[in-house]
């Protein structure tokens, strides 16, 4: 076994800038967190390095931890609550695999200033997405069960209180339940904002969204 000191330099660099990744991702409870972004660019520095050893083997390689990787960050996507969840998580586990790449073909430099970038990207865009989200539109669909036929102006005023404004809306009974439907369009706040009142209102019995 011929290990070389450029070898645990690798080794550690990948477990560095994975660690901090996954440190970044654990904080934020995602499913990719510490351990998983580090065996990703731990493994795909190892595989990095194996491949430099064969001759003509390094091209393949690449292209089948590339592949291999999108099949993994794949399985991190999912489809809740009529959106779909997890694309941050699915570029995580792709660039962390670029970054364990670039460690393993000894490009220390350009590891630790693509890691920076992503742990930029990772943080504060994230504060700056939700602060765009927060002042951008959202349509959303709200259920609500109520005690009495005439609440459904009061859900409407609400609505319209909080600054939303009612796309759709139809009425109808569930065995012995009044159910309304509204589509609804406005600002995450404000979604936020008729929720609370939604909720803490005694005449509603359910309500989804």
């Amino acid at each position: 076994m011929n290990i070389v000191y450029d070898d645990l330099i690798k080794l550690l660099m990948a477990l560095l800038i994975g660690g901090i990744i996954g440190v970044e991702r654990e904080l934020r409870n995602k499913t990719a967190g510490l351990r998983t972004i580090t065996l990703i660019t731990v493994g795909s520095t190892l595989f990095t390095m194996l491949s430099m050893r064969f001759v003509g083997g390094s091209d393949r390689v690449a292209s089948t931890i590339v592949s291999g990787v999108g099949f993994l960050g794949a399985g991190s996507i999912m489809f809740m609550e009529g959106k779909i969840k997890g694309l941050t998580t699915a570029s995580s586990i792709w660039v962390a695999a670029a970054l364990g790449m670039a460690v393993g073909t000894g490009d220390y430099g350009l590891a630790l200033i693509f890691a920076f970038a992503v742990l930029i990207v990772l943080w504060l865009f994230a504060w700056f997405d939700r602060w765009l989200g927060a002042r951008s539109g959202e349509l959303r669909h709200y259920e609500i069960c109520y005690t009495r036929p005439r609440k459904v102006k009061d859900i409407d005023r609400m609505f319209e209180e909080c600054g939303l404004h009612v796309r759709g809306r139809k009425q109808f009974k569930r065995e012995d339940q009044l159910i309304g439907q509204w589509d609804v369009d406005g600002k995450i706040a404000d979604h936020d904002s008729v929720i609370t009142s939604l909720i803490s209102d005694k005449e509603i019995r359910e309500l989804e969204y």
